[in-house]
């Protein structure tokens, strides 16, 4: 079997620039239906998405963030608070520590 041979950082940064470029092409008006004004709001729908679906994401967000508007505060959060928003999404306790521990590090380094 021949020895494959490691891309550089920059061989990397070409290939996925050209990746994006096709995407772009493929989908040029690509929406995400779930509910964010900010990354960091997407960010924390996007984790809470897996293993359910858009719908229920969107219906759970709102009162998440109106009570958490930033890193910050999601990571000051106690996991019972958070727990009690989330828990119609399934998973509810993995999902409420990741969210957790994601904005604490959001926080630790950068702020």
């Amino acid at each position: 079997m021949p020895r494959q041979t490691r891309e550089s950082v920059v061989q990397k940064k070409q290939r996925t620039l050209q990746i994006v470029q096709r995407l772009q092409q493929l989908f040029p008006v690509a929406e995400c239906a779930l509910y964010h004004t900010n990354a960091f709001q997407l960010l924390v729908a996007t984790i809470l998405s897996a293993q359910c679906t858009d719908e229920r994401v969107n219906k759970s967000t709102p009162e998440l963030f109106r009570r958490f508007p930033d890193a910050a505060a999601l990571a000051a959060a106690s996991q019972e608070e958070v727990e009690e928003i989330v828990r119609p999404l399934g998973f509810f306790r993995s999902k409420a520590a990741n969210i957790r521990a994601m904005a604490a590090q959001l926080q630790e380094q950068h702020g």
